[in-house]
């Protein structure tokens, strides 16, 4: 009787834990589909958006190197949504839809049903990766790619058949083409082949045969984009062209290129992974993750565990994308640090949930999904509600009712993108500004403040020169870079 009465109390919690997750991931869906994202809010945002109507490189529609399988998606979704940005995220909240899939066969390698289910939940609704499936950036679709690919990785590893080992270089080519940056996370392949050859299957012309395979498979979109470019010769010119302007302060922007090493690491790892990434910058959240953290460290230290080789091959990708974000990505766009969130997550649950588990951690569990799940409908519903701050200095400028030019940096991309009705142009340097104004001597000159920060790096004193006219603001974690915006009025000579 008591045996029966305690698998009927297990089954009834199974069911539960099943039910709980179902309804959050679905309730975050619709919740997804019912407050679409309308803004263009970034340089890179104009340029997906203006893709999906024209595909151009040399246009920067997009910017190199080009995110085809990205903008294919968002070209097929425009089908049927008209405007371009909301078909771009409309095409990322249905492929991260479809991740639930593979993100729960991956759980179910070292979990239960029950708790596979609420660790793909707690995944799927993290906050901030939900914000940045509701933008039209190829993060969305990239991070979705991604998951496939890891699914594919093990559904390879576990398959007798060689052939299973086209899948993962079919994934990897479409992942790479929608974000070539995750391109450390090759190293999947890698480890693939050597288990492979290691214990059996594969021989060395077979290793040949489908490396040949992975070649073509990523050649399909370098192909097609130089064919949209029109020649070889023309695509390498503009890659270089791009990577040159793009790469050269490593991975930094000017506030974050000459930070020292131990800085750096701490901003990533705290700031960008940590609180913006996993905790979405809200307390309470970041309070269970931390205490999670806890649980799983002292667990460590009692009981050593040992690893599978998909679980090593987790492991390597982790580290390697991390390697690879650090060092070459810009540090103050956390979104960089995206499946490394997803893969942290993943990682805490599967330690928390594997063995014996308490009262104490179900009940965090639960209390943390409901809190992702309420916070995911908050920043949902403000990021399709609340203007951009360069909408909101556009509507300002444009409301002064008076000749006016508008010295930006990246802003001017948004500004185009709106049709601003008022002179606006992107400027980095204090002389051209000083040559160019003087064209404009009977229109009041505004600069933003971005403009006047690089004035002041380059030397310039503007004492005196400059008044502040009004400062513009929106939630950061939607917009990293430009969610502050203060206006300035140049009256110096």
């Amino acid at each position: 009787m008591k045996i029966w009465t305690r698998l009927t109390k297990g089954h009834i919690k199974s069911r539960l834990l099943i039910g709980l997750s179902i309804i959050s991931i679905l309730f975050v869906f619709v919740t997804q589909l019912q407050f679409l994202n309308p803004f263009v809010s970034s340089w890179d945002q104009v340029d997906f958006s203006l893709a999906v109507h024209r595909f151009d490189l040399m246009a920067m529609q997009p910017h190199f190197p080009g995110y085809p399988f990205f903008i294919l998606g968002g070209k097929f979704i425009h089908l049927f949504v008209a405007n371009l940005s909301e078909a771009l995220t409309v095409f990322n909240i249905l492929f991260y839809a479809s991740t639930i899939f593979p993100i729960y066969k991956v759980c179910r390698v070292f979990l239960s049903r029950s708790y596979s289910s609420l660790t793909t939940a707690i995944i799927y609704s993290s906050s901030y990766c939900l914000i940045m499936v509701n933008q039209p950036m190829s993060e969305g679709s990239a991070l979705s790619a991604f998951w496939w690919y890891v699914w594919s990785l093990l559904f390879a590893l576990k398959t007798k058949n060689t052939k299973a080992i086209l899948f993962p270089l079919a994934l990897l080519s479409l992942m790479l083409g929608i974000r070539l940056s995750y391109f450390p996370f090759s190293i999947g392949i890698l480890f693939l082949y050597y288990w492979k050859l290691k214990h059996g299957g594969l021989s060395i012309k077979q290793l040949i045969y489908y490396s040949c395979w992975g070649v073509f498979f990523q050649a399909i979109w370098i192909t097609a984009l130089v064919i949209s470019e029109g020649s070889l010769i023309g695509f390498i010119k503009l890659s270089l062209a791009f990577t040159s302007g793009h790469f050269n302060d490593w991975g930094g922007s000017i506030e974050t290129s000459h930070i020292s090493f131990v800085k750096r690491l701490i901003i990533f790892i705290w700031n960008n992974i940590f609180w913006t990434g996993m905790a979405s910058k809200y307390f309470m959240i970041a309070s269970i993750y931390l205490i999670c953290f806890i649980v799983v460290l002292s667990r460590i230290f009692v009981k050593q565990r040992d690893h599978s080789p998909f679980m090593t091959l987790l492991y390597l990708m982790f580290i390697s994308y991390f390697g690879w974000a650090l060092l070459g990505q810009n540090i103050d766009k956390a979104r960089h640090a995206l499946p490394l969130v997803s893969l942290l997550i993943l990682f805490l649950c599967i330690q928390l949930f594997k063995n014996r588990i308490t009262l104490l951690i179900l009940t965090l569990s639960g209390f943390l999904l409901g809190l992702q799940v309420y916070h995911d409908v908050i920043l949902i519903r403000e990021q399709a509600t609340e203007s951009p701050a360069v909408y909101k200095l556009n509507d300002y400028v444009e409301s002064m009712g008076q000749s006016v030019i508008l010295y930006t940096w990246e802003e001017t991309r948004v500004l185009q993108y709106l049709n601003a009705p008022y002179t606006h142009k992107r400027i980095e340097t204090y002389q051209l500004f000083q040559i160019d104004s003087k064209y404009y001597e009977n229109s009041t000159v505004l600069l933003t403040d971005k403009v006047v920060k690089g004035f002041i790096s380059q030397g310039v004193p503007l004492k005196g020169k400059i008044e502040k006219v009004k400062t513009f603001q929106s939630n950061k974690l939607f917009e990293p870079v430009y969610h502050d915006i203060t206006l300035y009025k140049w009256v110096g000579k």
